[in-house]
């Protein structure tokens, strides 16, 4: 009997030893500085600041952001009002600790008007009234002081029309600065469609111009600041409207056509395809700004390749047939890229660096060109496209690399039509006993489910 009830009594107090620690690991894993850790992630830092300057985001992107949200709260909420004090006294030092005197937690972007602002303005402006100089045949003076004024119009719109600009974003401007260029090109191209061989073609094509920029400027504005589409998105469509026409019209020419206005209507019906293309690429998948850099790099070099083999065949009889070449590579150089950058997230500094970079190896190969002295237009095109296709290849595999290093995951997501994602969190075990009432029955405001692993499966 004795016997019994002493290992009644160890078990008992083995037992509460056992729910003891429980309480205490599970107490302990809640403190200021874990809090504030992974308040700072840099996944939801990133995502965050997203949502936070009005970018659109993805539906993984909302789903993420709202459950990690979801657990922060609870996280903070399980606090002691101790750890709460520590994190309330020591968050401005950790923050100086991990983001330097600068800041750069999270804050919402305030918009202001850049330099390149004023001059994009002021050139669009100018060309503007350019335009209508040009159609009116003025002579006197106002031939030069008209440019300036519908510069200085354009530059004093935010003041002029300030309710217009209210609550916009960096997006906003960039949307219509892309619609400003793509108008320029989609109102010379109906000029040259209806106008074809007359005698007022230029004319036509510079107040067409000039109209289709000022329209789809304004559309580019409204329809950006109204749908708040992601960055990449924008870019995806200044991409694919600006290899539309080049597309459509290599087409043409390599058909043999001399008609002006079919040219017109090519490129025009080229430019249309290219914004509708370029919408349902990124419905598919949401490019960020730094992807479409890329893909633009890519698709520029191979595109310069394809010219290089197009100045080679032209030193033979060939047909026009060989135009399509070019073409090609323009087409070749997106696609590969659209696949290659997927599930790498570029972001705008990985992007712009690959974009400049590749810029500027092209310069090195034309200047290599230039020292060597050659004639063979071959080359003084193949070699630039070949040092940028190797600066961009270069560049992009690195920052690839670096994006998805130690990410098992990535291995097993490779070139899958389907992504796998994986997410431990063993502290749900502590959480999940701290929510059972003695009684075992579960809590209203209680979650036992909160699972250890999370998988996820995503075509």
């Amino acid at each position: 009997m004795k016997a019994k009830y002493l290992l009644s009594t160890v078990v008992f107090l083995f037992i509460l030893t056992l729910s003891l620690f429980s309480q205490a690991n599970a107490q302990g894993i809640y403190t200021a500085r874990g809090y504030w850790e992974e308040s700072n992630k840099e996944t939801y830092r990133i995502i965050k600041q997203k949502s936070n300057t009005g970018i659109v985001l993805s539906a993984d992107e909302s789903s993420y952001l709202n459950d990690y949200e979801t657990y922060l709260s609870n996280y903070f909420s399980r606090l002691s009002d101790d750890e709460k004090s520590v994190y309330e006294k020591m968050k401005p030092q950790w923050d100086r600790e991990i983001f330097g005197p600068q800041q750069t937690a999270i804050v919402e972007e305030e918009f202001e008007w850049r330099g390149r602002d004023y001059a994009t303005n002021i050139l669009f402006g100018a060309y503007y009234g350019a335009s209508l100089v040009a159609v009116t045949e003025i002579s006197s003076a106002a031939a030069l002081g008209i440019p300036l004024l519908t510069g200085g119009l354009w530059a004093l719109g935010p003041v002029m029309v300030p309710k217009k600009y209210e609550n916009i974003n960096r997006s906003v401007i960039r949307a219509s600065n892309t619609g400003k260029f793509l108008g320029l090109v989609y109102g010379g191209s109906l000029a040259l469609l209806v106008a074809g061989e007359s005698d007022n073609i230029g004319q036509t094509a510079l107040i067409l111009s000039s109209l289709g920029s000022i329209a789809l400027g304004e559309v580019g504005f409204k329809l950006q600041k109204k749908r708040n589409f992601s960055e990449g998105h924008i870019e995806l469509v200044s991409h694919y409207g600006t290899i539309g026409p080049w597309i459509a019209g290599a087409t043409l020419g390599a058909a043999g056509s001399e008609n002006p206005n079919l040219y017109g209507a090519a490129f025009l019906a080229g430019g249309v395809g290219g914004i509708l293309m370029a919408n349902k690429v990124s419905s598919k998948y949401d490019y960020t700004k730094g992807d479409v850099n890329n893909i633009s790099a890519l698709s520029l070099a191979t595109t310069g390749i394809g010219f290089a083999i197009f100045a080679e065949t032209l030193q033979n009889d060939v047909s026009s047939a060989v135009l399509l070449i070019p073409a090609a590579g323009t087409v070749i150089g997106t696609m590969l890229g659209q696949k290659a950058v997927k599930g790498v997230y570029l972001n705008k500094k990985q992007g712009s660096t690959i974009g400049l970079s590749t810029g500027g190896a092209a310069l090195v190969g034309l200047g290599l060109a230039a020292i060597f002295e050659t004639e063979s237009a071959t080359v003084w095109v193949g070699i630039p496209s070949v040092f940028a296709l190797a600066t961009q290849q270069i560049l992009f595999n690195k920052y690839k690399k670096d994006n998805l290093s130690g990410n098992l995951l990535s291995k097993i997501n490779k070139d899958k039509p389907y992504r796998f994602s994986m997410k431990v969190t063993p502290e749900n075990y502590f959480v999940n006993q701290r929510m059972v009432v003695p009684s075992g029955i579960i809590g209203a405001n209680s979650n036992v489910s909160n699972p250890l692993i999370n998988l996820k499966l995503s075509f």
